[in-house]
């Protein structure tokens, strides 16, 4: 397969954004997630603590909820590279702002809007991504960033 052109990866991505669709937040993903980042806050943890501190119950993690963009890239797009590339890596993140919490228990899903595309080197893609992550049933989004992602195209 030729490579495509940098109109034919914005084409792939349509003029408005992707959405992935609706995940609901489990307490079971947010034990797993503190387990293997080693930080068991109780805010995320212990349930009948959060509760008693006013906060309804656990909290998903502002880092697990920036770890679901690339479930929410898949989930919209169908496809885990676009067009024929071979990987696709996380470069990087410009800006992440976490603007309200997301209660466990409730749904996710993301929005995402392909702001740039360019040509690093050759065969070599960066996209740049606005992504809201939006919770059913607020109209503000609980997470935004900009979200930079290389496609590899080729076999070099």
């Amino acid at each position: 397969m030729s490579r495509p052109t940098l109109e034919e990866i914005r084409e792939a991505f349509g003029t408005s954004h992707l959405t992935s669709t609706w995940t609901s937040v489990g307490q079971d993903q947010i034990d797993s997630f503190a387990e293997v980042t080693l930080d068991d806050d109780w805010m995320h943890t212990d349930p009948k603590r959060a509760r008693d501190a006013g906060l309804g119950g656990t909290i998903a993690f502002g880092f697990w909820t920036l770890s679901l963009l690339t479930y929410f890239l898949r989930d919209a797009l169908g496809t885990a590279y676009p067009l024929g590339a071979r990987l696709g890596f996380n470069y990087g993140l410009d800006r992440v702002r976490f603007l309200s919490p997301i209660p466990v228990g409730s749904r996710v899903r993301g929005h995402l809007h392909l702001s740039d595309v360019r040509e690093k080197a050759p065969g070599r893609i960066l996209l740049t991504l606005n992504v809201d992550v939006e919770r059913e049933g607020q109209t503000d989004p609980a997470m935004v960033a900009t979200w930079l992602v290389l496609l590899v195209f080729g076999d070099d």
